[in-house]
């Protein structure tokens, strides 16, 4: 009896997620892809801060009320129809956390979640793990776009404006909504709060994480239905076969709450966006935006004890942002970090220590101290670590600094390490100066493949007036990847002089995808590839004729051809 019992709630939970799945495949089905530059921009800049291989695709849907992450496996981001109305702002943080969930495979473990709550679903534990994975990964993402420069007081704005306008909220169970009611003051606080390290835990906390989560593994794999020898079960099973409600047992899941919890939490759901009149200047923006959320049925001294507490708590967070900024403001104005980071740049003898210093000093890049001590340990220090984190460290001056070019291209040219002359490369494009075209030029000879690409790549986002004659000798490199940098950089220089190179490479090309890359940068010419492209027409392969069609129509027919190349270096 009770193994039937065990299937049938099986069966109930396992229908309701696929249910889910195929609301989730018919929203995206009605869905219209957001192809307009004002999106593609920002989801190509959020990718690339992120590290993503490529963009999610991004959808506009009539029927969806929240924005929401899914796909196993081809991540797809939703949003409302009132996207189109969203500033530049909202639509990047949105974009920040939605594509969080995706670089952090959210919806993998999301969906595992699910599957153990379907089969063990008669174990509490299981549940409320669960829900603290859901809750943990949200603030996970919140994390993420904060430590990819988003302002907290803002980030709050634009998460708050979003779950207020939804009424009723009806994203499926499969999918990630950006935000949810009942989790959402948790969120606001851990948000607005300056002493919160938002950050990814480190080893050691990721190791006990990993053994407390075998740990759960084992305990409930242990767990097996088993008879009962009072008559509860009984009881259930009889109430279940005639539709009869049983009586109240408080060894539910944790996310199954009584009446009296519903109020509190509705009681807090006012309170969070209600603010004091006292309250700081930060949350100016955001409390117009309230909106009045459900009825509560709580009795209204529990009603003011909540809101009271909670008002209290936001109050203080909004304080603390404050007190937090205007310190930091004051600070800037004589900070003695740059000079104390360089010190122990040019003195420490722990390569280590150094190289946490070169990092650090990224932060600083603009400072005259920071950009002597990084340019001193590019040249000077003996550790090969510690000069390619200086390089990269240098990737985040603005291009003019002659000091910053010439110790890059010193050490591209130069250095004995192949990674330092790559990240050198990669700063040099980073930095977008003209004048490191001849370093870039004489490193597309470089016997290692991984710096000839990164100069090739480079050279495409410094975009020198003319192309140079090694870039165009390129084309005919052993390596596909190569050659495909190099098209991409000619695509971004658009000189009319490579023309014939490119149909010379075109015609001996038996790469279909590198030939697409080929018409690509042609077509980027404008008119005077017109020849090259001509012949093309009459080719058997569909996508080439496209391509050639898309080509010649001029404009940005041919699409967009963006190549981000991250370096990340969140720690030392």
């Amino acid at each position: 009896m009770l193994v039937i019992l065990w299937a049938g709630v099986v069966a109930i939970i396992t229908g309701s997620l696929g249910y889910s799945a195929l609301a989730v495949r018919r929203i995206i089905r009605a869905a219209r892809p957001l192809e307009t530059q004002d999106w593609l921009t920002p989801l190509w800049e959020v990718s690339d801060r992120l590290s993503l291989d490529e963009p999610p695709r991004l959808l506009r849907s009539e029927e969806a009320k929240m924005p929401f992450a899914c796909g196993l496996f081809q991540p797809t981001i939703v949003l409302p129809a009132e996207c189109d109305a969203w500033s530049p702002d909202r639509r990047r943080a949105v974009l920040l956390h939605e594509l969080a969930h995706v670089r952090r495979h959210d919806l993998v473990g999301h969906t595992l979640g699910r599957i153990a709550c379907a089969l063990y679903w008669f174990h509490p534990l299981v549940w409320t793990a669960a829900k603290q994975l859901r809750s943990e990964s949200e603030r996970a993402c919140d994390d993420l776009a904060l430590a990819c420069g988003a302002r907290a007081s803002d980030y709050a704005e634009h998460l708050l404006d979003i779950v207020t306008s939804v009424r009723r909220d009806t994203t499926p169970a499969v999918a990630l909504a950006m935000a949810r009611r009942k989790e959402f003051e948790g969120r606001m606080l851990a948000i607005l709060d300056p002493e919160l390290r938002h950050s990814s835990p480190g080893r050691r906390q990721s190791a006990a994480l990993i053994a407390s989560l075998a740990l759960i593994s084992i305990v409930v794999g242990a767990a097996a239905p088993a008879p009962r020898a009072d008559r509860g079960s009984e009881t259930i099973a009889t109430n279940i076969e005639l539709g009869t409600p049983s009586a109240p047992d408080h060894s539910l899941p944790a996310d199954v709450p009584d009446s009296k919890d519903d109020a509190m939490v509705e009681a807090k759901s006012d309170a969070a966006v209600a603010l004091k009149p006292g309250a700081p200047k930060v949350g100016a923006g955001i409390v117009p935006n309230v909106t009045q959320a459900t009825e509560t049925v709580a009795p209204e001294t529990n009603r003011e004890v909540a809101r009271t507490k909670l008002t209290d708590q936001v109050a203080a967070a909004f304080q603390r942002l404050n007190e937090s900024a205007s310190a930091r403001s004051a600070q800037g104005r004589a900070d003695d970090r740059p000079v104390l980071l360089a010190n122990v740049l040019r003195s420490d003898t722990s390569a280590s220590l150094r190289r946490i210093a070169a990092w650090g000093l990224s932060e600083f890049a603009e400072s005259p101290v920071a950009i002597t001590a990084l340019s001193s340990a590019l040249r000077r220090d003996a550790n090969a670590s510690v000069r390619e984190m200086a390089a990269w460290a240098m990737s985040n001056c603005e291009d003019g600094n002659s000091t910053v070019i010439e110790s890059l291209s010193a050490a591209l040219r130069g250095d004995s390490e192949p990674k330092v002359r790559g990240i050198a490369a990669w700063a040099l494009g980073h930095v977008g100066d003209r004048d490191a075209t001849a370093a870039l030029a004489a490193a597309l000879g470089d016997a290692d493949v991984s710096v000839r690409r990164r100069a090739a790549w480079a050279l495409g986002h410094v975009e020198p007036r003319e192309a140079p004659r090694p870039l165009v000798d390129m084309l005919k490199d052993r390596d596909p990847k190569a050659r495909e940098l190099a098209a991409w950089a000619l695509y971004q220089i658009e000189d009319r002089n490579t023309v014939a190179a490119l149909d010379a490479a075109l015609r001996i090309e038996t790469d279909k995808d590198l030939q697409l890359a080929y018409i690509r940068a042609l077509a980027a010419i404008g008119e005077h590839s017109v020849d090259a492209i001509r012949g093309l027409l009459d080719s058997r392969d569909q996508r080439i004729r496209t391509m050639a069609v898309r080509a010649l129509a001029g404009g940005n027919a041919a699409g967009p051809w963006p190549w981000p190349w991250p370096e990340p270096r969140p720690f030392p």
